[in-house]
């Protein structure tokens, strides 16, 4: 990317978001360099920042300083959906014929939720919307259906709760005709209530989600505790960005956590609470809600469903990742910024006026 800023001179903030959306995105990112400068190891807090908001967010850099067509926008969608359908497929045959309910496919269980959480929001506003090519609509279905299975058999329950609050609150902005939306709403919520009672292992998992005697709920709290701590001894700026695991295992670890190697808080917002303070707590929260207002401004002045599913991929990684830091996935992370890029590029091609 580089190669081609020096080749073809581009101008290199075009590989940034416009208006707002850029400056909360620099904000984030000037509070965690400063939250680095001020860590125990300064040279991996820098180079953890190089990988986290440098090499991970390349598909959104790429998207928007290279792709100047529709169609490339299309293909590059169409080959992510192909991905996911064969992950999808693989996990789906892992849960019915190897019984496993934890299943994964070709990744790791955790990044299944954290993809699922993003796109399955994403295809149903788009199915919703009216404006899917009416070529791509039956395979979105189909690859609707697939990832509602793969969910199931998946097991993650943090994005068992993120796919639906963020499909409701995004399709309550997309459709007109309320009555029927709540009408389809309730009756979704019956056909996945049904499927979840009659298949003990589902309805286990779901009814374990408010139970703080099992093991993982227990050691998550022990966990935010820790982080907790870490913000309160270092309010400011935190232990430093990618100190969570040498600060924790350093000293921070309570006596009773069973689980002594973890590595993260299992989630964003005590994770980053820990790592960056204050300063970077709230860089956060200002990030993450420029995102989602902005998205929905444009979509309610403009109509354009881009807008609208980049809401819902901000959303879908939040909610996901309160039980989970997905911020610190790298794969799901690459994703995450890929899908915005694809959202942001749709607009400034469809001439957008961005609301600054």
């Amino acid at each position: 990317m580089l190669l081609r800023l020096w080749i073809k001179h581009d101008d290199w903030q075009t590989a940034l978001p416009d208006g707002r959306m850029r400056v909360s995105l620099l904000i984030l990112m000037g509070a965690i360099i400063l939250s680095s400068l001020f860590s125990s190891d300064i040279s991996k807090s820098l180079r953890t920042f190089g990988d986290y908001y440098g090499y991970r967010m390349l598909g959104l850099y790429a998207v928007l300083l290279m792709i100047r067509e529709k169609r490339q926008l299309a293909i590059i969608a169409v080959c992510v959906a192909i991905s996911f359908a064969v992950n999808d497929l693989a996990v789906i045959y892992q849960g019915i014929f190897q019984g496993n309910f934890r299943a994964s496919g070709f990744s790791i269980y955790m990044s299944v939720g954290g993809f699922l959480s993003m796109l399955l929001p994403s295809l149903v506003l788009l199915l919703l919307s009216g404006q899917m090519d009416e070529k791509y609509r039956i395979p979105a279905r189909i690859l609707l259906l697939l990832g509602c299975i793969a969910l199931l058999y998946n097991g993650t329950r943090g994005a068992w709760l993120a796919v639906p609050i963020v499909t409701f609150l995004c399709c309550g902005l997309l459709m007109k005709q309320k009555k029927r939306f709540v009408a389809a709403a309730v009756l979704v919520c019956i056909l996945f209530g049904g499927i979840f009672a009659s298949v003990p292992i589902l309805s286990s998992r779901f009814e374990s989600i408010g139970d703080m005697n099992l093991q993982s709920n227990a050691e998550r709290i022990r966990l935010w505790t820790s982080a907790y701590h870490m913000f309160e001894d270092h309010p400011a700026l935190g232990v430093g960005f990618a100190q969570f695991k040498s600060e924790y295992q350093g000293g921070y670890i309570l006596p009773e956590a069973k689980e002594r190697e973890l590595t993260h808080a299992h989630s964003n917002v005590m994770h980053m609470l820990a790592e960056c303070g204050a300063v970077g707590f709230l860089a956060l929260l200002f990030f993450w809600g420029t995102w989602i207002l902005q998205s929905v401004r444009i979509w309610s002045t403009t109509h354009e469903i881009a807008a609208l599913i980049a809401a819902a991929v901000v959303m879908g990684l939040i909610l996901q990742g309160l039980t989970e830091y997905n911020m610190g996935n790298s794969a799901v992370m690459k994703l995450h910024w890929l899908l915005l890029g694809l959202c942001l590029q749709w607009g400034r091609l469809d001439g957008i006026k961005r609301i600054r």
